[in-house]
């Protein structure tokens, strides 16, 4: 269970909330319609999907998008996948609990992990968010995806935490799941040199950071072992498609369809 208390607009995360999944809709491909207009009449889910195919055949950087990777494939085995998620304070809210929610309603174990001196941290926007667990004892386990939230200067904060670097790199050199948003791309993985040879995308602020430019434009890169996305607004496609990466496409969908995602623009 996930508690969020408005009033306080304090999240607690130690409770774990467990549901089912979809896959990323990359926008290209889709009808696109005006900001502030009426939505079209609803599209029927076969529709959706072959748009979707379309789309991440030419917007998904990496011929192993298609398909989840059998190596992480947790759930199969009759275990969880295990998902650290590190914060920090001015860490962008929306993507860390969209990120965080999405995955544990697929099934995933998800920790969240603190880089301050105390569980508590301050968001972005004021937003408190309680971590399950300091990162010098989260560094301790090993994890089939590591998902570096944005925001600034949360993601500077994750930059220097020594603990979460090793993590990073240790994640980087097994050939584990790595994903990053928003300002993290550039600010955690770009500055560490992490993105050698790979495609990316972030925050359009930080965008001209990136030492690849072909796929600064897309919503949501998967190159290997790496998926990176832009910000808020492409948060809900990033966390279904690292659940498609951990568990499959039907998983995928599953979780997709009681949160009535469908392709919608602006």
């Amino acid at each position: 269970m996930q508690v969020l208390q408005n009033r306080s607009q304090t999240f607690t995360s130690s409770c774990k909330c467990q549901s089912v999944p979809y896959q990323v809709p990359p926008i290209s491909g889709l009808k696109k319609r005006a900001f502030g207009t009426t939505p079209g009449p609803a599209i029927h889910p076969a529709t959706f999907l072959g748009h979707w195919e379309q789309g991440k055949r030419r917007h998904l950087s990496g011929s192993a998008s298609a398909t989840p990777r059998a190596s992480v494939m947790a759930a199969a085995a009759g275990s969880n996948p295990k998902v650290l998620v590190p914060l920090g304070n001015g860490s962008e809210e929306m993507e860390a609990v969209i990120v965080i929610d999405v995955l544990r309603r697929a099934g995933a174990d998800v920790v969240v992990a603190s880089v301050e001196d105390s569980l508590q941290v301050t968001c972005s926007r004021a937003v408190k968010l309680t971590a399950d667990a300091m990162i010098a004892d989260a560094a301790k386990d090993q994890y089939d995806l590591i998902v570096l939230p944005g925001g600034m200067p949360g993601a500077e904060r994750l930059r220097d935490s020594a603990a979460l670097e090793g993590l990073v790199k240790s994640q980087k050199e097994g050939g584990r799941l790595l994903a990053a948003i928003c300002a993290a791309p550039a600010v955690v993985l770009e500055a560490k040199g992490m993105l050698a040879g790979q495609k990316a995308t972030c925050h359009p602020g930080f965008s001209s950071k990136l030492s690849d430019q072909s796929a600064v434009e897309s919503r949501v890169v998967v190159d290997g072992k790496l998926t990176t996305s832009r910000a808020p607004g492409t948060a809900f496609e990033f966390a279904l498609s690292l659940v498609n990466q951990l568990y499959g496409r039907e998983k995928m969908e599953s979780v997709a369809g009681p949160m009535v995602m469908y392709p919608y623009s602006v």
